[in-house]
């Protein structure tokens, strides 16, 4: 049996010379330190995964896993690198919506569970044609009719509703929750294809509530929209929550009308592919992690039968 392939780069020799050592068993590996020719190998092969290290001399792992993504969709896309630059970690959603965000040093018996994980994925998905997986971004200016695309704002403060109701009142339905309680009943009466959050809620971390979402509902697309200050936050809402975009506060409507439109786009093709939800598996919470959790945190998750913090 043809073992699956995976391509790293990396700046230097010797990482590259281990991480072969590591996966020649179960993979046919690629190793370059240069981009240019990693893309002419993703060009002529069919790449399950590449892993990118984020500084090297010439392009950055973000503009590397985003060219990557352009020409061969169906590859699934990490990052592994020594820096959590926090502009780095948002680009890497943004360009290159990577699986998954992994720091050096790294486990080697976490990497292999991951990118055995991936592997599984993109093997999973690999009769999926690329015009499927890629969408075609000309074809919704508008967003379609607000009758069935429905968005749900997850923030405390009514303002940011008002304006992101007011600006895209024509293409969507926007509903609004300004606590947990009432955000849990709304997810329960109305199917949501988008939700738009900020970290906190009310002087309160809601990292965890994307994670569940991610769980009950793999289609749904999760745009952050907060104040990005910690790089290690957004490393978890990647990991953990595979968020689709990261938003700065305030935004930039004309900006949000872009991810919005390919936010849904996304959801669609995950509706009607539901194999596709599987590269947006995210890490199951920790026992320690749920423990940590709120009682607010904790009663959102008990409003949702048959759905477990901890399987």
């Amino acid at each position: 049996m043809q073992k699956p392939k995976i391509a790293f780069i990396d700046d230097e020799p010797r990482i590259l010379r281990s991480l072969k050592m590591h996966f020649r068993q179960s993979h046919d590996v690629f190793i370059t330190t240069d981009a240019s020719e990693l893309m002419k190998y993703v060009s002529e092969h069919d790449v399950q995964v590449v892993i990118s290290d984020q500084r090297m001399p010439d392009k950055q792992g973000t503009e590397v896993l985003r060219d990557i993504k352009a020409a061969s969709p169906n590859t699934i896309r990490i990052l592994l690198t020594g820096y959590a630059d926090l502009n780095a970690v948002i680009d890497s959603v943004n360009e290159g919506e990577i699986y998954r965000y992994i720091t050096k040093p790294w486990q080697n018996d976490e990497l292999k569970q991951i990118v055995n994980k991936a592997t599984e994925i993109a093997q999973q998905t690999q009769e999926i044609t690329q015009n499927t997986m890629q969408g075609n971004d000309t074809q919704k200016v508008s967003g379609g009719t607000g009758s069935n695309r429905n968005i749900l704002v997850l923030d405390d403060d009514e303002s940011v509703y008002q304006q992101i109701k007011s600006h895209f009142k024509s293409a969507y339905t926007v509903s609004w929750a300004s606590n947990l309680e009432q955000a849990a009943k709304l997810l329960q009466k109305k199917r949501f294809g988008v939700t738009i959050t900020d970290s906190t809620l009310n002087k309160e971390n809601i990292t965890p509530i994307v994670y569940a979402l991610k769980n009950i509902q793999p289609d749904l697309m999760v745009l952050m929209l907060t104040e990005f200050k910690d790089a290690h936050m957004v490393i978890d809402l990647i990991n953990k929550g595979q968020v689709y975009r990261c938003l700065p506060r305030p935004t930039n409507l004309s900006i949000m009308s872009i991810s919005l439109d390919r936010a849904f786009d996304h959801h669609e093709r995950l509706v009607e592919q539901p194999i596709l939800a599987a590269r947006h598996h995210v890490e199951e919470v920790t026992e320690l992690e749920a423990l940590n959790f709120s009682e607010r945190i904790k009663g959102f998750f008990a409003k949702f039968r048959g759905w477990r913090i901890i399987r």
